[in-house]
């Protein structure tokens, strides 16, 4: 989107109290953050009033979230009443979904169709199909990826109806 150029009155946000920023021109971000050249510091941190960072967003596009008590909750996804796309998900470069909470608040993992051979970490647990014979499998060893599978039952449990 197009990055808004107007302050007001030439000022920027306050040191302190409240403020609101409102969007005038639809097509514009509302805020943006540019980064040095050369930036290493974050591009963005929330914290608490004792200093401990509780959000932030890195200089590398990390988002790093930190709990503050127990029973904090990590990460909370309000859906939408009526959802058409996934809650969460995770793509590769090339926009293929490796992951994702589905609209229906299903758990949606990429299956492989072969067997990886390099890349594994120990207890990576995978769907693979080990020729048309589906498998769940975990790494026991990340130095020679080695992968203990068990043989998934195909069966038919019947028809689904509302």
């Amino acid at each position: 989107m197009a990055e808004g150029t107007d302050t007001y009155m030439g000022l920027a946000v306050p040191l302190y109290g409240e403020s609101e920023i409102t969007q005038q021109i639809l097509g514009n971000d509302i805020l943006s953050i540019t980064g040095a050249a050369s930036q290493t510091g974050d591009f963005l941190v929330l914290q608490n009033s004792s200093g401990t960072e509780r959000f932030v967003v890195e200089d590398g596009g990390n988002v790093v979230i930190t709990q503050g008590a127990a029973a904090d909750v990590g990460l909370k996804v309000v859906r939408y009443s009526g959802p058409t796309a996934d809650a969460i998900q995770v793509t590769d470069n090339g926009g293929t979904t490796t992951w994702a909470i589905t609209k229906n608040a299903g758990m949606l993992l990429k299956v492989r169709t072969t067997k990886p051979t390099t890349g594994l970490t120990k207890g990576e647990l995978l769907l693979i199909f080990h020729g048309s014979t589906p498998k769940l499998a975990v790494c026991t060893s990340t130095a020679a990826d080695t992968l203990k599978m068990i043989r998934l039952r195909t069966k038919t449990l019947g028809r689904l109806t509302a």
